[in-house]
């Protein structure tokens, strides 16, 4: 199970390891969203480190190019880096600056060289909101988890600013373009463009949602998205 409690203005998230006959199970989460995922998957990988688990960060879209990512589909250059320093950030490179997902064999081989796997599942070109289209997100079948992130930033900004595939954020909640973000917006957006179909699609996972650049809302009413 995870809890979730405020702390200094910031959300903590502590997810249980399953373990059988002492035997640590890899426990896969799926990062999806809008803006705040790869600040998610950076605080993540941080706490469960410092928990002394082995790590492993990759992505099933994109992700932006970073000093230190391992570049390469071989397992022992993954596993080298693990033993290294308890993390890896890895994918096929590609062009623009950006990693892409690892081949699926080459993905179910890794997974069993951590304890945690966090995969960046989502994109939103830097948008704090979004709508997903039909082929979003891009969920592994071993997922145990899955964390909707939104960037509450949005709040109080028109729609045409802070929206990726604005089209669908329009259809789904019946605004116009200069019309402002509110907390009910995303609630709705996390439960119809989320919740729902990921509940549907993968009963067995958790799914919860985990606000990005928060921390000057709790003055606010509480939001209540479960």
């Amino acid at each position: 199970m995870y809890c979730r409690r405020c702390r200094g203005g910031i959300f903590r998230v502590k997810t249980a390891i399953r373990k059988i006959k002492g035997d640590t199970i890899v426990y896969v989460i799926a990062i999806v969203g809008a803006g705040g995922k790869t600040s998610q998957i950076k605080n993540l990988t941080k706490e469960y480190v410092q928990q002394d688990k082995k790590v492993l960060v990759t992505t099933t879209t994109h992700m932006g190019l970073e000093p230190g990512m391992v570049l390469s589909e071989k397992p022992d250059d993954i596993r080298q880096q693990l033993e290294k320093q308890n993390f890896c950030i890895c994918g096929s490179p590609v062009k623009e600056e950006k990693i892409a997902s690892l081949p699926k064999d080459i993905y179910e081989q890794v997974c069993q060289l951590a304890d945690i796997v966090l995969v960046e599942a989502d994109g939103s070109k830097h948008m704090p909101i979004k709508f997903p289209a039909a082929h979003e997100p891009v969920i592994p079948e071993n997922v145990n988890e899955i964390q909707v992130v939104m960037g509450l930033h949005a709040i109080g900004h028109p729609f045409c600013e802070v929206s990726h595939r604005l089209e669908l954020v329009k259809q789904c909640l019946g605004v116009s373009d200069t019309d402002l973000v509110t907390k009910t917006h995303l609630e709705k957006l996390y439960l119809e463009g989320y919740k729902k179909p990921l509940q549907e699609s993968y009963p067995n996972a958790k799914i919860g949602f985990f606000p990005a650049d928060h921390s000057h809302f709790f003055d606010l009413e509480p939001l209540k998205f479960y």
